[in-house]
C-alpha cells in the first residue's frame, strides 16, 4: 500500500498540466488517492499551489485535501480521523466537516483536512537537431 506522498505523486503524475485548470479541477474532484474506489472513504486533492519554470519544471504543493465518506451521510469527525490514522498515518488538527452540500456529483458527505505533500516534474528534455 502506498504512502501519502506516493498516493499524491501517483495521483499528480496523471493529472492534465496547469494550463488546462478547468480540466485539471476536474480530474481533482473525480479521482482520489486511493489505488481502488471500493473504499468507504476517498481522499481528494481540493486545493493546490502550483509554480511552474519557463522552462518547465513543476512544483505542486498541496494547501487542502477531502476525506469523502463514499455515497454516504454526513459522520462525526473521529470517523473521519479514524480513517486518516488508519489508512494514511495522518492525524490533522484542522479537520473541517462540511455540511452545506455533497462532495461533486453527489459523492458523499465530506470534510476537509490539510496535510503535507508536495510533487516536483523536471522540465523536460528536448532533442536538438543537428
Amino acid at each position: 500500500m502506498p504512502t501519502f506522498q506516493q498516493a499524491f505523486e501517483q495521483l499528480l503524475s496523471r493529472a492534465p498540466g496547469p494550463v488546462f485548470p478547468k480540466a485539471r479541477e476536474l480530474y481533482r474532484r473525480k479521482y482520489c488517492l486511493e489505488a481502488t474506489a471500493a473504499e468507504r472513504f476517498r481522499t481528494f486533492l481540493l486545493q493546490e499551489e502550483i509554480q511552474e519554470t519557463v522552462a518547465g519544471a513543476l512544483r505542486v504543493r498541496a494547501l487542502s485535501f477531502a476525506l469523502v465518506h463514499w455515497q454516504g451521510p454526513q459522520l462525526e469527525a473521529h470517523d473521519y480521523l479514524a480513517y486518516l490514522q488508519e489508512r494514511w498515518q495522518l492525524q490533522p488538527a484542522d479537520l473541517i466537516l462540511e455540511t452545506d452540500e455533497p462532495w461533486f456529483r453527489q459523492g458523499g458527505a465530506w470534510c476537509r483536512f490539510t496535510a503535507t505533500a508536495a510533487y516536483e516534474r523536471a522540465a523536460p528534455t528536448s532533442l536538438v537537431g543537428s
